[in-house]
């Protein structure tokens, strides 16, 4: 089966239209023209975090290329879509390196060319580049008594479309910087088990998981205080007398 541009369809109505009907001609090429832009723009595809064969950044990320063999120098252009004649020019830091400032989502294109005057610049090698916007974790602190845990309460802003770049969370305690990780404890919210008397700092860690991969996590940590159980108070029988008032019947 064959399937036919708007453009090929258009021509083959336009020959079966008599010449002297120009208005419907005008009209019908008008239309041609509005339904090719849609067509073109429908057909490219915008890229997403889960593109095949994209290379995913994080926010503060560097595209680092290899060394350039001795005698040649990358060039590196940039397009926002995928082009054959890219026009951006990016200027690389070392020889090799494009810089944070100058990454984005998009399409890179890398050619090399000799050193030596005359020579050529070879065919372009096309780079798709998807830099993960970062992720906003925070965390609502509820301090409790030690026999009654209450939830810490966790959330996120999500710049990304969730259909394409889940979120995966872990909790972790910290303890003079270090993290320890609380085990099988990976919802956006947490209720401590068995908690000490005390201060506790909680941490939580956010990440894209695309394509069954965690990238570009962020940390949010939050102290609380976990206060004893009170003790059994003592009181003397002589502040704590009945009100019943004795009678004689």
């Amino acid at each position: 089966m064959c399937w036919l541009t708007p453009i090929h369809n258009i021509n083959l109505i336009l020959k079966k239209i008599p010449m002297n009907n120009f208005f419907t001609k005008t009209f019908l090429i008008i239309a041609t023209i509005l339904l090719t832009g849609s067509f073109l723009t429908a057909s490219a595809q915008a890229l997403a975090p889960n593109t095949a064969g994209v290379n995913l950044f994080c926010s503060d990320g560097e595209l680092t290329l290899p060394a350039a063999t001795a005698g040649t120098d990358w060039i590196v252009k940039y397009s926002a879509t995928s082009t054959t004649t890219p026009s951006t020019g990016i200027t690389l830091s070392g020889g090799n390196k494009v810089a944070n400032a100058d990454l984005k989502t998009g399409y890179y294109y890398l050619s090399s060319k000799s050193t030596t005057p005359g020579s050529c610049e070879s065919e372009l090698q096309e780079i798709p580049v998807y830099v993960l916007k970062p992720l906003i974790p925070s965390i609502t602190p509820a301090n409790f008594c030690v026999e009654s845990p209450l939830a810490q309460v966790g959330s996120v802003t999500n710049p990304e479309d969730p259909t394409k770049a889940a979120l995966v969370y872990q909790w972790y305690t910290v303890d003079a910087g270090a993290e320890t990780i609380i085990a099988g404890v990976n919802t956006l919210s947490y209720t401590p088990t068995a908690p000490v008397v005390g201060s506790i700092t909680y941490r939580l860690k956010v990440g894209y998981e695309i394509n069954g991969s965690k990238y570009c996590p962020q940390i949010v940590d939050k102290t609380i205080t976990v206060t004893a159980k009170p003790t059994k108070p003592t009181i003397s029988v002589g502040t704590a007398q009945g009100t019943a008032t004795a009678v004689t019947f």
